[in-house]
């Protein structure tokens, strides 16, 4: 007899670890689709939300407390934290923090947590996609807060399941023009309504962390479309999708149809010109395998974004120009590419560029073609001599393998416009 209560006894014991046990689950990251990697799954009660990325949730297996920072947005920051009526912070961090809040809420505080890997991080936190239980369903919190405009897309290469779809969201979005994507939201921003342009060169020529400035390094290009009015750029600030940020200095402005760069390295500035100084690349290269990206962003400083370029392209990709401009090479001797135009009417290359491995060459902003004219890269030539139809890359090696390879014309979203091959290159 006592060995028999001894035994209830112990069962009853072990039935709360059991029952906890059983509550992380795994299973396709993304619910429905055949080609999502495998995550686990995790229960809890989210005890309350520190901003409209973080929130602190208490697992149903009775653990301490985590902190948890949800994977693939980035919302707006924070610089006072508490309750809805106590927070402040940039334009749109309040509403991306009190619309988490009130998802949370209308879940009853059930959330669940999912991971391809239990080891993921960020700055010591837990990285999770978040869903809050609604009615009968499981709602992601991330793909609803890049639905409404409350955060970007913040690619990440470990829990990467959900990338491509939540890219896909915030090009949408910003099509909408609803809040982070309403160029007045925040209210009225200096030189309102001025139409601006703006496109970076992610993938820089070579080494990105070697190849810091110059015209084929990593860098960000703004454009004042206004023909008649200078665009002054004091006080706005330029950032990745992550925290990295640069102001511009007071002396900056933009003339009109002129262009400014920001490269990521060190130098000094000029008017046209302007400098970070980082010692490594901030910009995420394109990766096709776990669907990776990243964007630009130019905010006013009221917090308005008033011009950005994400990529790669996932929804509206199509190019005026497709069609438009045909490559041909010369791999043997003094090797070069040609770029012509194929098109009845006038092209601007500036939006444009050559891929051939890891050599990437970025056309300069007065880069144009009239019908039937064809402009020539060499790469064993400076930039310093360039001609109008005639520019150099400025490579000390040949970037044109004699055995094979292609060449590729891009936009600086990765969409292909053009491609030539040789050997046993493919395009």
């Amino acid at each position: 007899m006592r060995r028999h209560l001894l035994g209830l006894l112990l069962a009853l014991l072990c039935l709360p670890a059991a029952a906890a046990e059983a509550r992380v689950t795994t299973g396709p990251c993304v619910p429905g689709s055949t080609v999502s990697p495998t995550c686990t799954f995790w229960t809890g009660k989210a005890m309350y939300v520190d901003d409209g990325d973080t929130l602190h949730v208490r697992l149903d297996d009775g653990k301490a407390v985590q902190h948890v920072r949800i994977t693939g947005i980035q919302a707006m920051e924070l610089s006072r934290y508490g309750s809805a009526r106590q927070r402040q912070g940039a334009c749109h961090a309040v509403e991306a923090a009190n619309r988490l809040e009130q998802l949370v809420k209308q879940g009853k505080g059930r959330v669940r947590l999912s991971a391809i890997d239990e080891a993921s991080r960020s700055r010591g936190r837990p990285r999770r996609t978040v869903e809050v239980r609604i009615g009968k369903r499981w709602v992601n919190v991330g793909r609803k807060l890049l639905m409404e405009g409350l955060a970007l897309w913040l690619p990440n290469r470990a829990e990467w399941a959900w990338n491509a779809r939540y890219s896909t969201m915030n090009e949408q979005t910003a099509a909408k023009r609803i809040g982070l994507w309403n160029p007045s939201h925040c209210g009225f921003g200096p030189n309102e309504g001025q139409p601006i342009k703006l496109w970076v060169n992610w993938d820089a020529d070579g080494n990105e962390n070697m190849n810091l400035t110059g015209p084929h390094g990593e860098w960000v290009r703004i454009k004042n479309l206004d023909p008649v009015n200078p665009l002054p750029l004091g006080g706005w600030w330029l950032r990745d999708s992550d925290l990295r940020q640069y102001t511009f200095p007071d002396h900056a402005v933009v003339q009109p149809g002129g262009t400014v760069t920001v490269h990521v390295g060190r130098g000094e500035d000029t008017e046209s010109d302007l400098y970070w100084g980082l010692r490594n690349a901030v910009f995420d290269n394109v990766g096709r395998d776990k669907e990776l990206g990243d964007g630009a962003y130019l905010f006013d400083p009221q917090g308005d974004v008033r011009a950005y370029m994400t990529y790669p392209c996932r929804s509206t990709c199509a190019d005026p120009n497709q069609g438009a401009l045909e490559l041909s090479v010369k791999v043997r001797g003094r090797e070069h590419i040609d770029v012509r135009n194929v098109a009845p009417y006038p092209v601007g290359l500036e939006d444009y560029k050559l891929t051939s491995r890891k050599s990437v060459y970025a056309f300069p902003p007065d880069a144009s073609l009239q019908p039937g004219e064809t402009l020539r890269i060499v790469p064993l030539r400076y930039p310093e001599r360039d001609q109008p139809l005639v520019k150099g890359w400025g490579k000390d090696w040949s970037v044109l393998p004699n055995g094979g390879g292609a060449v590729r014309l891009r936009t600086f979203r990765d969409a292909v416009l053009a491609c030539v091959s040789w050997g046993d290159g493919r395009c």
